[in-house]
């Protein structure tokens, strides 16, 4: 994927309306999360992946999750752009990641990855981020952001060690 694709997906999740329910709107776009075709992930993957990713970014009391997002299609259809040889990577790290996991749990393989802090881990935990701050909840329930306001007037600083 070359660089002007990635911004404008990040642009498509930043821009998207706030009124807009997250069931409705997908982190990868504009299309419906239920109707969403898996493009590269397999549906078992894309379930495990779904797990993990929602270790890495747990619902709260202060907003949902990463599943909540559906931060697992945001990575299908950014890996499914990607050049082959990520994808590679990412088919062998999930398959690793899933023997560990069956071995012992979901989590105790996740915390086996980030204290060995494997690539495979880092790229994980980067499209987990990416995926679920450019989603709908991340960016409005969990960031807040509501948008661009207009200031009537700026007041400055208001730091005494400013002043």
């Amino acid at each position: 994927m070359d660089r002007r694709t990635a911004l404008h997906l990040v642009a498509i999740g930043a821009l998207a309306p706030a009124g807009v329910d997250a069931q409705h709107v997908h982190a990868a776009g504009s299309a419906p999360a239920q109707s969403y075709q898996l493009r590269f992930f397999t549906p078992e993957e894309n379930l495990f992946l779904d797990q993990i990713m929602e270790l890495i970014i747990p619902a709260d009391a202060h907003s949902p999750g990463a599943h909540a997002a559906k931060v697992s299609y945001f990575a299908d259809w950014m890996i499914s752009h990607s050049p082959e040889k990520l994808q590679r990577e990412w088919r062998a790290g999930l398959r690793q990641l899933r023997e560990e996991a069956a071995n012992s749990s979901p989590a105790e393989a996740l915390a086996a990855a980030a204290k060995g802090q494997t690539p495979f881990f880092t790229r994980l935990k980067d499209m987990t981020v990416d995926g679920y701050y450019t989603s709908q909840i991340g960016i409005h329930q969990d960031l807040n952001y509501q948008g661009n306001e207009y200031v009537v007037e700026f007041p400055g600083c208001t730091h005494p060690e400013h002043q």
